[in-house]
């Protein structure tokens, strides 16, 4: 919660009191990689997800990703859709990517089966430790991803329509360019010296 002026605080504090399994942790507002950064070292699972606060995810998202989480496997990944028609369909799923890390680095940045966003992926908690979201910047998500996969074993894609993100007409990847789009050649200079 990093003051919302909406009633999202005390929706939180609702599922807090009716399942212990949720924790609520109040900051002020430092931007997303802040909020992504406290969120993991809050947690205390062998596994993290990021959602982001206006998506939504399948309810069998984590059901359907989690046995996929072999000994040797570090992220399993499910598709992304905008549409919403899309999100509900049922489907039977299968793999359609899986490597190592210079292969999912390589399909990536070619083939795209394999996203760097942060979003739609189960990790393995060391990996997400490994590498910190990038704080007072935007398109951090780039660095962190594809660092990501720099230090895994292997990784899945998996054929689930599991994530639905919701398009914002102010999220700061639709708005005009500002100065602040420049990040991308911070981010970009700094994922070259992370390789």
């Amino acid at each position: 919660n990093e003051g919302p002026t909406d009633s999202s605080q005390e929706i939180c504090e609702r599922f807090c009191q009716a399942d212990s399994r949720f924790r609520l942790i109040n900051q002020e507002n430092k931007g997303q990689s802040a909020a992504r950064n406290r969120g993991v070292k809050e947690s205390i699972g062998e596994y993290l997800m990021f959602v982001d606060s206006d998506d939504v995810i399948n309810k069998n998202v984590l059901e359907v990703l989690l046995p996929y989480m072999k000994t040797d496997v570090d992220i399993v990944e499910c598709r992304m859709t905008r549409k919403k028609e899309e999100f509900y369909l049922n489907k039977p799923f299968k793999i359609v990517f899986e490597g190592n890390a210079k292969e999912a680095i390589l399909n990536c940045i070619a083939i795209k089966e394999v996203k760097f966003c942060p979003v739609t992926k189960l990790y393995r908690r060391e990996i997400v430790e490994k590498v910190p979201f990038l704080e007072g910047v935007i398109y951090e998500d780039v660095y962190t991803g594809i660092n990501f996969f720099k230090n895994i074993r292997k990784m899945l894609v998996v054929d689930l329509t599991g994530y639905y993100y919701r398009f914002s007409s102010n999220s700061i990847m639709t708005t005009s360019f500002n100065e602040k789009n420049l990040d991308i050649f911070k981010v970009g200079n700094q994922l070259i010296e992370s390789f």
